[in-house]
């Protein structure tokens, strides 16, 4: 008897799966997403070279600019919930285009500018908005194109800002030089049309998913079919195995998303519901159906933006740590030209070649450091934490130093940091969530730096002005990071006794 049972074979059946592809169209995405980047993402780093003089000769020194690009730091991150929205009813592409044509007319109305405010709706809103909107949606292209080699596909389409920032300062001086603030605008704006043209290249990723066939148990399909229909919870799902081709078995991964406990809750409320109220399922014609429950405008403006992701204290202590570190880094950029005019009596020429080894070093950084990340199978999280201790040194250092070289040697070590900051933002974000939870995770992690940017950027902007040192500003931005590593380190050691708590449960079990 045992015998017989031990010979019948269980019933497989072939599927299709749909895949990403990890390549193809997706490297041209990357090639599309890096030529915006070059000429719109780069303007964040050019504010101080290219708008400098004419707010000096506005009347207003490093207070006014930072209202200035406060005011485009918060449009850029308020747009990122919007772009988010915007995702989930048009695409990717149209979204990420219409940031470019923002970019664009933002850049072409600055030169136009006779006063500060004229600066902030032009370059703070219109410019702020557009980078938002291509950020936001440039990311969930690259997140839905590629699984394994995610973080070596968003360091290569963050190159496109290396390169902008490593060439465009030259180009800006070229232009100031030779044909004037507002005619270097203009050009500018030409060049930003390239933008238009990269963001074209974002296709749905529907049209180059990768038809994969393979054998499944009956059991297994059973599961699928009760996944769709019923929900049920991730860890069974997880917990049956598929059989390959060649025969071997693989267990399928388990979702790691902040909302699985709280979906197989509300799963479970529903049908409680339904079987307390079934009256409500009927239909005028006394046919039987599933109870439907018209949503409010306030329950759908729940949904659209996922708001569900904030009661999960995890998610927000990560998106506050991030945008404590995206503060500090740019509102480093905003001073640095300053820093290296003023306080190392430098000249444009000298200026732009440090910033210029800040921007080559940065290329290197998101190349190579997403390469070692997979290698050694870090995330993205503990890469942050890294990187900020890695900042804090080398800042800390260069505000002491006044001579060229040193101060070139110790430029190209931030920016080798910097990178990854720039890099593991987002995946640090996107990480523990659904695909369909990327884009509003994203834009609520860009929301969280609008709030946190206007006021930590003015106070910095002041501490400068007041103090009259770019030692004590510099100090007061490695603050910054150090109160990031404050919130993450307790967190992450947490999280990893966790792991290894639930590691040796697993081992006792299976032992048992």
């Amino acid at each position: 008897m045992s015998k017989r049972n031990s010979d019948v074979q269980p019933r497989t059946e072939k599927i299709i799966k749909l895949l990403p592809p990890d390549g193809g169209w997706g490297w041209m995405v990357l090639l599309g997403t890096g030529l915006s980047n070059i000429f719109n993402q780069s303007m964040l780093s050019l504010f101080s070279l290219l708008y400098g003089d004419a707010l000096e000769a506005m009347g207003h020194e490093t207070k006014g600019a930072a209202i200035v690009l406060s005011t485009m730091l918060f449009v850029t991150n308020f747009g990122g919930p919007i772009a988010g929205a915007l995702i989930k009813i048009t695409s990717p592409r149209f979204v990420a285009v219409l940031g470019a044509f923002f970019c664009t007319t933002g850049i072409l109305l600055s030169g136009f500018s006779t006063n500060i405010w004229h600066l902030i709706l032009s370059y703070g809103v219109s410019l702020g908005l557009g980078l938002g909107f291509i950020q936001n949606a440039s990311f969930v292209a690259i997140n839905g194109y590629f699984k394994l080699r995610k973080n070596l596909a968003v360091g290569l389409a963050m190159v496109g800002t290396g390169i902008g920032q490593t060439l465009m300062p030259h180009v800006v001086r070229y232009f100031l030089a030779n044909y004037g603030f507002k005619d270097a605008c203009i050009l500018l704006a030409s060049l930003s049309l390239h933008g238009i043209c990269g963001t074209m290249l974002i296709q749905p990723v529907e049209w180059h998913m990768k038809k994969i066939e393979e054998e499944i148990v009956i059991d297994e399909k059973m599961y699928l079919l009760d996944e769709k229909t019923d929900a049920i919870s991730k860890k069974d799902y997880s917990s049956n195995e598929t059989s390959n081709k060649n025969g071997s078995q693989t267990t399928l991964p388990a979702a790691t998303d902040f909302n699985a406990k709280t979906d197989s809750k509300s799963v479970s409320s529903k049908e409680k519901k339904m079987k307390q109220s079934p009256e409500r399922a009927k239909n005028k014609d006394g046919s039987m159906e599933g109870p439907t429950q018209e949503k409010t405008l306030l329950r759908k403006i729940y949904d659209l933006f996922d708001m569900s992701l904030l009661s999960n204290p995890r998610f927000i202590n990560i998106i506050i740590g991030t945008a404590l570190t995206v503060v500090s880094i740019q509102n480093f950029s905003m001073i640095f030209p300053f820093f290296l005019q003023k306080a190392a009596s430098m000249n444009k020429q000298q200026t732009a070649t440090c910033m210029s080894a800040v921007a080559l070093a940065d290329i290197m950084g998101r190349i190579v450091l997403p390469i070692l990340q997979d290698r050694f199978q870090i995330k993205a999280r503990m890469m942050l934490i890294m990187t900020s201790i890695w900042l804090i040194i080398v800042r800390q250092i260069l505000a002491y130093q006044r001579d060229l070289y040193l101060l070139l040697v110790l430029s190209a070590l931030y920016g080798f940091g910097r990178s990854m900051v720039i890099v593991a933002r987002n995946i640090a974000i996107s990480e523990p969530c659904r695909t369909e939870q990327v884009p509003s995770a994203v834009g609520l992690g860009m929301l969280t730096m609008g709030i946190i940017v206007p006021p930590v950027g003015y106070f910095l902007g002041w501490i400068r002005d007041y103090t009259d040192s770019f030692l004590i500003c510099i100090t007061a931005q490695n603050m910054l990071l150090l109160l990031f590593l404050a919130m993450w380190i307790p967190d992450m050691l947490y999280f990893y006794l966790q792991e290894k708590k639930e590691r040796n449960k697993n081992v006792r079990k299976s032992i048992t």
